[in-house]
């Protein structure tokens, strides 16, 4: 049998769950009430999840959604794995000089100044924009 969503069918899906859903059924037919499914099968089941994704494989196995994405992605780990919560270079490209700039500026409540200059203005700017919300404080 295919597993079938609103868009498509997956049967390489239904082939892993295939291999996952026997031991799961068999699980399920002699546990105690309350008690949790066994790491060996998240084991079985992390993997199908990692590839066909958690939404998919959570109600095609009927395991809880949130209990299957913390066998899949431990926690503390990003999507990304570890390093992604680290620091991030990016280059900036080499500005070029422009006709005009443009300044906008907004404040708390939503006030909002938009100044068009001349290239080469930019302490005039500074000036103008620091002048006139002075005025409001």
């Amino acid at each position: 049998m295919a597993i079938k969503t609103a868009t498509k069918t997956y049967p390489a899906l239904a082939s892993a769950r295939a291999q996952a859903q026997p031991a799961l059924a068999a699980w399920r037919q002699r546990r105690k009430p309350r008690e949790p499914i066994p790491a060996a099968l998240w084991g079985a089941m992390a993997p199908v999840a990692r590839t066909y994704g958690l939404s998919r494989v959570a109600p095609a196995l009927g395991v809880n959604y949130t209990a299957l994405q913390r066998h899949v992605v431990p926690r503390g780990v990003g999507p990304a794995g570890p390093a992604a919560a680290g620091f991030v270079e990016m280059p900036v490209p080499a500005w070029s000089p422009a006709p005009q700039w443009v300044l906008e500026l907004e404040d708390r409540r939503g006030t909002k100044l938009t100044l068009r200059l001349a290239a080469g203005d930019q302490a005039a700017a500074l000036a103008l924009a620091q002048g006139l919300w002075g005025q409001r404080a």
